[in-house]
């Protein structure tokens, strides 16, 4: 391979890696941003925010989440039986 072949390539890896660092970083970001709309909404819609707003929104944005901790805490559940 010639030394302009080899700096293409390079240059195209690096490219590839550094768009896939930047997604993997917006993703959780825009998470975050819908979460905590959700929970400012809640707080708007009522004048209070409660306990049971911010789960429901938590779950509400994060899906896996609910099924995460259940199974989670009936593991650890069975575990100190």
């Amino acid at each position: 391979m010639s030394l302009t072949r080899k700096s293409t390539l390079l240059a195209i890896v690096s490219v590839a890696f550094v768009c896939t660092v930047v997604m993997s970083t917006i993703a959780p970001a825009l998470a975050l941003t819908k979460y905590f709309n959700c929970t400012t909404r809640a707080a708007n819609k009522h004048a209070d925010l409660t306990l049971e707003d911010v789960n429901e929104c938590y779950y509400k944005i994060f899906v896996g989440a609910r099924e995460y901790y259940l199974n989670e805490t009936s593991v650890l559940h069975t575990q100190t039986k």
